[in-house]
This record gives structure tokens, C-alpha cells and sequence, in this order.
């Protein structure tokens, strides 16, 4: 996106260049016209306008908001109903008229667009102040939770409409803060709804309606908020399971099957879908996931006490649900439909299918992890044996954090296996009893080396490029 900023700093230097004699004035006309130098004067003195304009639009409408809030309990129930339906109707209408708006520099947003576009986020807001109000009016009782799904609902809808990535933003923001305020609906029971349902069924919903969003709009944003709403509904959809049936096959599933779903996620399995726009990121969340997981399970006392505590007893509200199992089931399927992509989208001929060294490794974390809780939560107890197989791992992802930085040159991996690595070894100092001279030591220690760390991993990088 190119700025007036820049604009205006690519003249300044160009005409420096054209009196040093290191462009021609031809060249100088051309970056001219391209850029439209001779435009930046009269935005300039628009944006005075502009200013002006906006300040009395904004007096203007305090006074109409004022008028309205003195004459709002006098009016009739259907004057108010077509006040707010005229101020949604006329608001957007504006805003998608001058979002609509051509633009003469490409790559550029203009003001009327930017007005359009501020005008289109207004309009959504104004959507959830008429859903409440109407409510009020027509005397329609509902829960806070679902005026915010009802609401995201209905932005997600002019998301879609108009491709926008700010509404589809809030959308799903809107959307995702109804399901959390609504979740004591899944533990409790009450009268069902259609909105209680989106509620307990929330993974499937983002799946169909979120998901697709993010490729509408071709935003990582959106991708990354439509997937830890999916994470955090699919994995309270598997603890559920976990605290009915006290299996440990579905707490073991609960710990690993997000991980799968996240490394084996590839953009093409998708109809119509020819790129891997956003499998970077996925990948990238399931080393967080995996990272932030071995962290957790690496202490004692999670297995000691959290693992092995069945809160079934305690929740006895909860009720079996064959459509969650159908919900969980089909996420397992996608998860094994997923790596069996993989593998055959790296074959080395058409005959054999395998899988790279890197996904084969986190194949390997799955495995192991998935029978470590099983037979912790079904066989035996095996608090000790898993928390140092558990560190182990951790080990290694650090290790291969830190060599796929020195080998590909990227800082986010080195730098994540070597805070990965300092935060176990000051974890486990401070999990078991040691006096302050060691503690003392050991964080001497780590911040030598991690200083030690940065610089030489700097000095490479500097040598490599």
C-alpha cells in the first residue's frame, strides 16, 4: 500500500537525485506521473476540508443523537423501529457508495474510500445497537451472549458480501466473545435453542462459516482468530468425553489430536484452492501449540494431580451427545485425511509415500505423547517415567528449533528453541528443591548463554548473507 507519506518522501528524494545529475528529467517526469507528485499539493490542501467536514459531522450528529435521546421515550414503538432501520439502511449505504469509489493511483486507498470503509464499520456497529434495541422495544428476552453471536452473525454476513477484512475482524471477534460468555451453556443443562447449539457445536461452525472467510479475504488474521476459536471449542468438545466416559483414549486425543489437525493442514486439500497461503501459519501455531504443551506436561505435578483427577464426578450436569461424538469424529477423519495428504504429496516416486524429517518428527511427538497419556490415564500411572519422557521431547523440539534457525537462517526458530530450552532448564530449577546458590547459578548461567547465543547466532547470519 503506498502512502502519501511515501509520496511525499519519494519526491523529496528524487528531486535530489535530478540536481545531483543520478536521473535524468525524463526519468524524474515519469516517477511523477506514476506517483502523481503534482497531486500531493491539492490533497494537502483537502485535507483541511476534510477535517472541517468531519468535525461538523460529528457536531452534527451529537445533535441528533441529543434530539433523539430527548424525544425517544415519546415516540411510538414504530417510529423508533423505522428511525433505526433508516440510520443502519442510509449509513451503509454511504459507506459502500464512496467505498465503491474509484481510485486514479493504483495500490492506494483515497479518502472517499477511506470514508466509505469507516462509514461500513460504523454501519456494523450501529447493526448491534439496533439488534438491542429492537429487543428491548418488542420486549424479546435473550441472554447477552446471544445478542453478540446474533450480532457477529450478521457483520459476518456483510463480510462476506463485501469481502472486507476489518468486518471480518469483528465478526468473529463478536462471534467468539458470545461463545465464551455463553459456554455455561454446554455444562449446564438448559432448554435447547439454535444458539445454544452453535454454542456446543462452535467447532463445526467455525469450520464451515469462519475458515472460508480467511480464504475470502485473504487474511492470516482472520485465519488466526477462526482457528483458536476451533482449537478451544474442539478441545472442551473432547474433554467432555474425557470427564463422561473416564477413557483415557479421549484425554490422550484431547492433548494431541489439535497438533495434528494444525502440522498436517495443507491449503490444497481444499476444493479450488491451488496455493499454501496460509499452511506457514498453521504450522507455525502447532510449534506454539506443541511447545506451550510440553511446557505444561513437563512438570511433576500436572500428572500427579490434573491428569489423574476425575472430574466426572463433579459434573454430573454434563450429558452424553452423539452429535458432539459425530463432531469429533469428523475432525479426526479430517486430521488422518490430512497426513495421509502429506505423505503422498511428498512421495519420491508412485509407489511409495513418506513423510519429510521434520514431519515425521512431530509424528513422532504425537505418537508418543498419545500413548504416554493413555496409559498414564488408562493402565497405570506413570507420573515419573512420562514427566522425564516429556523433558525429552522437549529437548529435541528445542534442538530442532535451534538447527532449522542456524540451517535456514530464521530467527523466529532459533530464538524460540533457545527460550525454549532456557525456560525448561529454569522450570525443573525451580520445580524440585534446590538451594539459592544453584538457582543463583543457573540463572547466571542461562544469561551468559543466551547473550553468547544471540551474538554468535548474529555473526552468522551476517557471514551467510
Amino acid at each position: 500500500m503506498i502512502t502519501e507519506k511515501f509520496r511525499r518522501q519519494l519526491r523529496k528524494e528524487a528531486k535530489l537525485w535530478q540536481t545531483e545529475e543520478l536521473i535524468s528529467d525524463r526519468f524524474y517526469q515519469q516517477l511523477s506521473e506514476r506517483y502523481q507528485f503534482d497531486a500531493l499539493e491539492e490533497t494537502a490542501s483537502a485535507r483541511f476540508i476534510t477535517i472541517l467536514i468531519s468535525l461538523g459531522g460529528i457536531l452534527l450528529g451529537l445533535g441528533i443523537i441529543t434530539f433523539v435521546s430527548a424525544n425517544w421515550q415519546q415516540w411510538s414503538r414504530e417510529v423508533k423501529t423505522l428511525l433505526l432501520l433508516t440510520l443502519f439502511i442510509l449509513v451503509n449505504t454511504c459507506g459502500f457508495y464512496l467505498w465503491r469509489q474509484p481510485n486514479n493511483l493504483p495500490n492506494t486507498t483515497s479518502k472517499k474510500q477511506r470514508l466509505g470503509h469507516g462509514l461500513l464499520i460504523f454501519g456494523a456497529l450501529i447493526l448491534g445497537a439496533n439488534i438491542a434495541l429492537m429487543a428491548q422495544m418488542f420486549h424479546l428476552g435473550g441472554s447477552p451472549y446471544g445478542l453478540y453471536i446474533v450480532w457477529g452473525l450478521g457483520v459476518l454476513v456483510m463480510a462476506y458480501s463485501l469481502q472486507l477484512e476489518t468486518l471480518g475482524i469483528m465478526a468473529i471477534l463478536l462471534i467468539g466473545l458470545g461463545y465464551l460468555m455463553g459456554l455455561s451453556t454446554i455444562f449446564f443443562s438448559v432448554e435447547f435453542s439454535w444458539l445454544e447449539a452453535i454454542i456446543k457445536y462452535m467447532a463445526l461452525v467455525t469450520l464451515l462459516l469462519l475458515i472460508p472467510l480467511a480464504y475470502w479475504c485473504s487474511s492470516k488474521i482472520i485465519f488466526f482468530l477462526a482457528t483458536s476459536i476451533l482449537l478451544i471449542a474442539l478441545e472442551i468438545s473432547l474433554w467432555q468425553f474425557f470427564y463422561l466416559s473416564n477413557n483415557g483414549f479421549w484425554g490422550a486425543i484431547a492433548l494431541t489430536l489439535p497438533l495434528a489437525l494444525l502440522w498436517g493442514y495443507d491449503d490444497t486439500i481444499l476444493p479450488k484452492i491451488d496455493s499454501r497461503f496460509f499452511q506457514p501459519l498453521a504450522r507455525s501455531l502447532a510449534i506454539w501449540y506443541l511447545s506451550i504443551g510440553f511446557l505444561c506436561l513437563s512438570f511433576r505435578g500436572v500428572w500427579n494431580y490434573v491428569l489423574t483427577e476425575n472430574l466426572s464426578d463433579g459434573n454430573t450436569s454434563l450429558q452424553f451427545s452423539w452429535l458432539t461424538l459425530v463432531e469429533v469424529l469428523i475432525f479426526i477423519g479430517f486430521s488422518v485425511w490430512e497426513w495421509f495428504n502429506l505423505a503422498r504429496t511428498n512421495r519420491t516416486n508412485s509407489h511409495r509415500w513418506q513423510l519429510d524429517s521434520v514431519s515425521s518428527v512431530i509424528l513422532g511427538f504425537i505418537f508418543v505423547t498419545t500413548i504416554l497419556c493413555f496409559w498414564h490415564l488408562s493402565i497405570n500411572e506413570i507420573p515419573e517415567i512420562a514427566t522425564f519422557i516429556i523433558n525429552i521431547e522437549m529437548f529435541l523440539l528445542a534442538a530442532g528449533l535451534i538447527r532449522i534457525g542456524l540451517m535456514r537462517g530464521i530467527r523466529g526458530g532459533f530464538w524460540g528453541g533457545l527460550v525454549l530450552l532456557t525456560l525448561q532448564i529454569l522450570c525443573r530449577t525451580f520445580e524440585y528443591n534446590t538451594g539459592l546458590l544453584l538457582k543463583s547459578f543457573v540463572f547466571i548461567l542461562c544469561g551468559v548463554g543466551v547473550i553468547a547465543a544471540g551474538l554468535w547466532f548474529e555473526r552468522h547470519l551476517l557471514s551467510k548473507n
